[in-house]
């Protein structure tokens, strides 16, 4: 049986053609396709050459296609879900069925292979996403950078630059946070920054960047940095606890995936996370993804044909797709 999986993000789309014994027939790593990032005629330009290009690469496979399902980032928040659709019924046989969804769900799915659980999210933007043994999905934040994204790197980066202007006039202490911003940024003095900051980048792309240094200085014992990184704890476990309390959970162990680039720190959050959910007696078990985002999406294609993937596919698939050229 072969699936058309997609992951769609903020930084590049990727797409695959596999079957359940994780052999991959065709892949494709394209541009961004966040339509929260980019005008609707190039989000539709790299959709339409992201299927060109899978067909192009394996047309009698493509052709063969029994389920397609696209995680993609922004989609259900521009309501794009039909848009895609669209365009993808121009490329598969009718027969084909399709299924559009948060790029937070194949996240989920990299960890449990399908199974309920719940997936925190934490790399640029932040969103917290359960499915439970209902099938039922339940989203908690992620609902923008303006006021929401609590925990993701954007959001580290706003409290280091709190923490550095707040220290700057003595109304909090002192922290390693000045010496390391001043230097990311090329400035001598705090002030300096603003120019930076409010320059003509995204704030996104200026801000997020610098949660790394709440990290860095953090393994240097900057007790600062260190107060940032339990905060952040308190926000996901907060929006966690939201989700499980929100759903109906079958197993006594619900899994909660730690996915995103923040969490590649893991051993700042693990702990803190462990000790919240004991301090309430939740049944939490924090994990990391097994398979790529991408595998995730090839995980959901696989569900809507009620085909359970083992050990054995995440095995093959990582090691195909690690080999396959694009």
């Amino acid at each position: 049986m072969y699936v058309l999986a997609i992951d769609g993000g903020g930084t590049k789309t990727s797409a695959v053609i596999c079957d359940e014994h994780g052999c991959i027939y065709a892949k494709v790593i394209t541009s961004r396709s966040n339509p929260t990032a980019m005008d609707a005629k190039s989000f539709e330009l790299t959709i339409h050459n992201l299927l060109q290009k899978l067909q192009a690469q394996n047309p009698q496979i493509f052709a063969a296609l029994h389920s397609c399902f696209a995680g993609m980032a922004g989609v259900k928040e521009r309501q794009a879900e039909e848009k895609v659709n669209a365009i993808i019924r121009q490329y598969v046989d009718k027969t084909t069925a399709v299924v559009i969804e948060n790029d937070a769900l194949i996240a989920l799915y990299a960890g449990t292979l399908g199974q309920e659980g719940i997936v925190q999210i934490a790399g640029t933007g932040a969103i917290t996403m359960g499915y439970d043994n209902q099938r039922n999905y339940h989203r908690v934040g992620g609902w923008g950078y303006l006021f929401d994204d609590e925990g993701s790197g954007y959001d580290l980066g706003i409290q280091a630059l709190k923490a550095v202007f707040q220290s700057y006039d003595q109304r909090a202490k002192p922290t390693a946070l000045t010496d390391v911003l001043l230097q990311h940024f090329s400035m001598e003095h705090v002030p300096q920054l603003i120019e930076s900051i409010y320059g003509k980048g995204h704030p996104r792309s200026v801000i997020a960047p610098l949660s790394r240094y709440v990290f860095q200085v953090a393994d240097q014992g900057d007790a600062v940095a260190n107060s940032l990184i339990q905060e952040a704890c308190v926000k996901y476990y907060t929006a966690i606890k939201a989700c499980y309390d929100y759903m109906t959970w079958e197993q006594t162990n619900i899994p909660v995936v730690l996915a995103g680039g923040v969490f590649s720190n893991r051993a700042y959050f693990v702990p803190k996370l462990e000790q919240l959910a004991a301090q309430e007696r939740l049944p939490l078990h924090f994990i990391s993804p097994i398979l790529e985002p991408i595998g995730g999406a090839a995980v959901g294609a696989f569900n809507m044909e009620n085909i359970q993937l083992d050990d054995q596919f995440v095995q093959a698939f990582q090691e195909n797709y690690a080999r396959w050229h694009n």
